[in-house]
């Protein structure tokens, strides 16, 4: 996990210090290199990599349409397949998790009205792709060299009993998305977990509704906000929407 944190750390020095978001995002999608792909999603993800107050650490992925384009043009690049199934699998994803397709003629993106997208407002629902580590339990294979009486043996780092292994079975209870007005929504579902005690990493894929009948959740808003709870420490997530895109 240590290694993970150091080369996404690293990663994002290097794509903001070399290439720029606004051209990536003036390029259709379809010219997008690896870099600029990655560079979309490194600007839309949120973490607590460096949050040293709690063992739990999360990376979530928010599904805007230039991730869903970044994701399915990296993907094409490196299983080189045919654009036509680019473009198949950017329609499918497009249309059920935010309720918009792309125009390739135009390269622009189109929401359920038949209106070019302009605001954020025009999505009808958004996805995140969460992935959760258990520091604390990564730990307790960790030894150290200690003198008994004249030997040198190996001790564990952290005893059996001091493991950290929070309880998950209600994870899905305890999710929230929460906009500039405090206002709170639980998800449309959850799906991927596991396990029931948070041992391994699990990745969970997490729907929002966004639009019940004339009232939007992002309106007004300038950052939405990932909670989770019933871990140490409630674990907030902030995606500026200067990024819905």
């Amino acid at each position: 996990m240590k290694s993970k944190i150091i080369i996404y750390s690293l990663l994002i020095l290097f794509l903001e210090g070399c290439l720029s978001v606004k051209e990536t995002y003036d390029k259709p999608p379809n010219e997008w290199n690896s870099n600029e792909c990655l560079l979309i999603l490194s600007n839309a993800i949120s973490h607590n990599l460096f949050d040293n107050r709690t063992n739990i650490k999360i990376i979530a992925t928010p599904y805007y349409p230039s991730v869903i384009l970044a994701l399915y043009r990296n993907r094409n690049e490196v299983r080189k397949w045919t654009m036509d199934q680019y473009k198949i699998d950017v329609d499918e994803l497009m249309k059920y998790n935010a309720g918009l397709y792309y125009d390739w003629t135009s390269n622009k993106i189109v929401d359920s009205k038949g209106n070019y997208f302009k605001d954020k407002t025009q999505i009808d629902s958004l996805m995140f792709m969460i992935s959760i580590t258990n520091l604390a339990y990564y730990s307790a294979g960790s030894m150290m060299q200690v003198k008994v009486g004249g030997a040198v043996v190996w001790m564990p780092l952290v005893s059996p009993d001091q493991i950290y292994t929070p309880e998950i079975s209600r994870l899905e209870e305890n999710i929230f998305l929460t906009n500039d007005q405090s206002r709170s929504i639980k998800p449309k579902y959850v799906w991927g977990k596991k396990n029931t005690m948070l041992t391994t990493e699990e990745t969970l894929f997490v729907m929002f509704n966004l639009r019940a009948g004339d009232n939007h959740f992002l309106s007004k808003s300038e950052s939405i906000y990932l909670l989770i709870k019933g871990f140490e420490e409630d674990i907030i997530l902030t995606f500026p929407l200067k990024y819905l895109k």
